[in-house]
């Protein structure tokens, strides 16, 4: 097992430091860009596109921009209601900024607009305060992961034999490693929640945002079946050891064996 110390877990914390300080001002910079007009939806579900015009006849869905550039060209004649508009557009599936063009005879002459519309992964956007507390506590789960394995590197993890193997004393303190590395467990999770959750707001590929979620979803999953399995052995494990005691308590120095 590799030894962390404390100053290296100093040193792992700064350079960990660094790196939210530049996600968060990069965080800043992204956040200042305009906010769409039409709002934030959800990908791959429709949104209703919409246009108000009181001196219009008709209006026309013209043109859709992607958020990797692509322009379609539509002609599509959206519904009217009073002097309101709307089309029911389904073509969501990508991450990012869309542009749609509507087309019609305001005031007898043909006028274009064109209204953006945010789309992600959630449906909803953080704000700029949102990422920064994201940031900062994706850095305390990140300080405390390194800190809990500092500690439990301390804890010792077996009993204590003497030079040809044989059992000498038990050492309860060991058990305090496994809660411990329950904690780990929690804390990964939760470092997988929020980088996905921040990879989802700001990262233009969505592929390695994806891929931290499934991690999250399958670690979050087989929690129970390894809390089970945890607490099993655990139980085992001290079964195991109050034999060994009874056992040093008669004067008997068994060789450990190991479950």
């Amino acid at each position: 097992m590799v030894k962390i110390t404390f100053r290296n877990l100093r040193k792992i914390t700064l350079m960990i430091s660094l790196i939210i300080i530049l996600i968060v001002n990069g965080v800043i910079l992204i956040s200042g860009q305009e906010i769409s007009d039409l709002g934030t939806f959800k990908q791959d579900e429709c949104i209703t596109l919409y246009q108000t015009c009181s001196s219009c006849s008709y209006v026309n869905l013209t043109a859709v921009k992607f958020p990797n550039g692509t322009i379609k060209d539509y002609n599509l004649e959206m519904t009217k209601s009073g002097s309101e508009y709307t089309y029911n557009y389904c073509e969501t599936s990508d991450i990012g900024k869309y542009f749609y063009t509507v087309k019609g005879d305001k005031g007898g002459t043909d006028t274009t607009e064109t209204i953006s519309f945010e789309i992600t992964y959630y449906g909803k956007n953080i704000s700029t305060s949102q990422a920064i507390l994201s940031g900062f506590m994706l850095l305390i789960f990140i300080f405390f992961m390194f800190a809990v394995v500092f500690f439990i590197n301390k804890l010792p993890g077996s009993n204590a034999v003497d030079e040809e193997g044989r059992l000498m004393s038990i050492n309860w303190l060991k058990y305090a490693r496994a809660p411990l590395w329950f904690v780990e467990w929690m804390l990964l999770i939760g470092i997988l929640f929020i980088s996905s959750n921040l990879s989802f707001a700001y990262l233009g590929d969505e592929l390695f945002a994806k891929t931290l979620h499934t991690l999250f979803r399958i670690l979050f999953g087989f929690t129970p079946v390894i809390v089970i399995v945890w607490i099993g052995w655990i139980f085992t494990k001290i079964f195991h050891d109050k034999q060994m005691q009874k056992l040093l308590d008669r004067g008997i120095f068994p060789r450990e064996h190991r479950i």
